[in-house]
């Protein structure tokens, strides 16, 4: 009874901070939010919980988050990473305002200089597209993803969820189940990826229904043990930078450069919407002007007289 007398009081005070985290995870759950993408709202909420130190949602204002965006920036802390955790906890305080468990406050992202990627160099790919000479499956393997993410700049996540039934030869074409915006899409595959595939799948038994890029074991792998082979591969050719995302931006630099439009980049990515496509198209805006000159039609037409 004791224990009820306490709760009862506390709802009398306010919503305790943790029981409407509990809640609000209980939404994302109900709304089939990716559970990828509640473990961030998690780590972001449980975060901020730490550094407050308050039991009550209603203890928290637009002072409050300042001070916490003061922190982590006095941390070193880049602003893309606040950022980050800004929209995880702007999505946390909403729920919170519209279950009136605290007034509502508007709180903008920090502004951010845009930051250029620095993709793989023409001579670092080479490194890694270099076709394998031992016997060690794991390394083909490997070489066999390199060449996936630089012929299609899909995600991590994407990628080790293809299986081998998803390739299509006859029709030279991949179908995508495991996306960010949880769609499905079929994209196509070009022909030096397909010859790579070929090679690579000469090399183990399988079925159809196996993992195209499995562990060891055969088992689906993770995006950490894929980060992990990845980044031991690279090392392994001479290569410092072990990104996997930086394939994707590397795909769509060269995509660009080679003149691919706006509208089929948003499609091969998948991208919902044009502006993370804009992005790519602004940060590697300079690279497109190299040949300018080159391509220009009033030089060309004046050169040729």
């Amino acid at each position: 009874m004791g224990r009820i007398k306490i709760c009862a009081a506390e709802e009398q005070i306010g919503k305790l901070l943790s029981s409407a985290q509990d809640e609000f995870l209980r939404y994302c759950r109900l709304r089939n939010l990716s559970p990828r993408t509640i473990e961030f709202y998690r780590e972001d909420i449980s975060y901020f919980i730490r550094w407050a130190k308050f039991r009550f949602v209603h203890d928290i204002t637009k002072d409050v988050l300042d001070d916490f965006v003061i922190h982590e920036m006095d941390k070193g802390n880049k602003v893309t990473a606040i950022n980050s955790r800004l929209r995880g906890l702007r999505v946390f305080f909403r729920f919170c305002s519209d279950k009136e468990y605290m007034e509502f406050f508007k709180y903008p992202l920090l502004k951010a200089d845009q930051e250029q990627k620095e993709p793989y160099t023409d001579e670092e790919l080479k490194k890694l597209l270099k076709r394998p000479k031992g016997t060690q499956w794991t390394e083909w393997r490997n070489w066999a993803i390199v060449n996936t993410f630089l012929a299609t700049g899909i995600r991590a996540s994407t990628l080790i969820s293809i299986r081998i039934s998803d390739i299509d030869t006859h029709e030279d074409m991949i179908f995508l189940q495991k996306l960010k915006n949880r769609k499905q899409q079929t994209i196509p595959i070009s022909k030096s990826l397909k010859t790579v595939l070929q090679t690579y799948l000469k090399l183990w038994t399988h079925g159809k229904d196996d993992f195209l890029f499995p562990t060891q074991s055969n088992t689906q792998m993770s995006v950490h043990g894929l980060e992990a082979a990845i980044s031991r591969y690279n090392l392994s050719r001479k290569v410092s930078k072990t990104s996997i995302h930086l394939f994707r931006h590397t795909f769509a630099k060269n995509y660009i450069l080679a003149g691919g439009g706006m509208l089929q980049l948003q499609a091969i990515l998948g991208h919902s919407t044009l502006d993370m496509t804009r992005k790519y198209v602004n940060l590697y805006g300079k690279d497109v002007h190299r040949d300018f000159d080159r391509l220009n039609p009033l030089n060309n037409i004046l050169n040729s007289n």
